[in-house]
């Protein structure tokens, strides 16, 4: 069973995050293989940086691409929840650019290999303030539970067609679903992850169960840490993956984690 990541970067600045990812990557010693979904425009730099395995050229593949409007939509939300399609391994773990990694994923890629349930992602399973407080709606319209899903990372198996297909089909009724789209006036991938978790009747890995990611952390931290910022918690294992989404010290932590601190 082939493993690797793969990455979405439409845009040079895209990919010169996902390049700093993939350096922290290596720095942990994990020679699997990094795919880089990158814009038609952009292969030959991307290709230039030494850093991606497999460089993949972003073409649509269904027709809800042309229901999007926003860029962020097109080319964040849109290909997110059609990763399968550009996937090129068995095993496959998404990182959004604005991640590093700390510490070997070595054990978790292990306990996601043997997960039954071939997608996993960080969240809760009730979480009342999820969606702008406004979980409650979806639900009711939806008919099940929806769960709190974190976009910053997925796990998936190319067997998982099937909770792919539904996020594609259940992103035409967005607004049917009381989806907001009160996030750069766009869809969401991350509420329509929810919803396929719903279906199939998936939980999202609760943030302090397992050592998987955490959250914006500070230059003046000892890496790699335990510490899961999401809640203020020290887990039992260092976190391999650090999400700096809040990217002010991004580079400082990446010099960090380069130079062993």
């Amino acid at each position: 069973m082939s493993k690797g990541y793969i990455l979405i970067a439409l845009g040079q600045n895209y990919i010169n995050e996902a390049a700093l990812l993939a350096a922290t990557i290596r720095k942990q010693g994990d020679d699997k293989p990094i795919s880089v979904l990158v814009l038609a425009q952009d292969i030959e730099y991307a290709k230039s940086l030494n850093l991606f395995t497999d460089i993949i050229e972003f073409q649509p593949v269904s027709q809800f691409f042309n229901l999007c409007v926003q860029a962020f939509e097109k080319f964040g939300t849109y290909p997110k929840i059609n990763l399968i399609h550009y996937a090129k391994y068995d095993e496959n773990i998404f990182l959004d650019t604005d991640v590093l990694c700390q510490y070997n994923a070595n054990d978790l890629w292990e306990f996601l290999s043997k997960r039954k349930e071939p997608v996993a992602m960080m969240g809760h399973k009730i979480d009342p303030q999820w969606h702008w407080a406004t979980i409650h709606e979806v639900s009711a319209a939806f008919g099940k539970q929806v769960p709190h899903t974190h976009g910053g990372f997925l796990y998936f198996r190319k067997t998982a067609t099937e909770f792919f297909n539904f996020c594609d089909s259940v992103a035409y009724r967005y607004d049917e679903l009381n989806c907001k789209r009160w996030y750069r006036g766009g869809m969401c991938d991350e509420i329509i992850f929810a919803l396929s978790h719903a279906q199939f009747g998936i939980d999202p890995i609760e943030f302090d169960d397992k050592s998987i990611m955490t959250f914006n952390y500070t230059p003046n931290m000892t890496l790699p840490s335990k510490l899961q910022t999401h809640n203020g918690k020290l887990l039992n294992d260092y976190i391999p993956f650090i999400h700096m989404y809040d990217r002010t010290h991004m580079k400082a932590i990446f010099d960090n984690i380069i130079k062993g601190i």
